[in-house]
């Protein structure tokens, strides 16, 4: 691994400690490590369902979803009549 030179101190000896590898490395881990306290602070404010809102929840989703799915077949054998009609 190459040092970093600095224009005003090439030539005078001095050389520096890190390198630009290194040091990318260490501010990407605290960027990792801080991400993921920042995700475990986060997830103890969130609230969890109760099971019976789970299930009350599921229940809404199925029923509309065969409603869209009932209301979908009705319009498309409307349609599939229509250019049965036509042609």
């Amino acid at each position: 691994m190459a040092r970093a030179a600095v224009s005003k101190t090439a030539g005078w000896g001095f050389e520096s400690l890190l390198t630009c590898r290194l040091n990318n490395r260490f501010i990407m881990k605290e960027k990792i490590i801080g991400y993921f306290n920042d995700v475990v602070k986060e997830m103890k404010k969130v609230t969890w369902p109760t099971k019976d809102e789970l299930k009350e929840s599921t229940q809404v989703v199925i029923a509309v979803c065969l409603i869209l799915a009932a209301f979908t077949y009705v319009i498309d054998m409307a349609v599939t009549q229509l250019f049965k009609g036509l042609f």
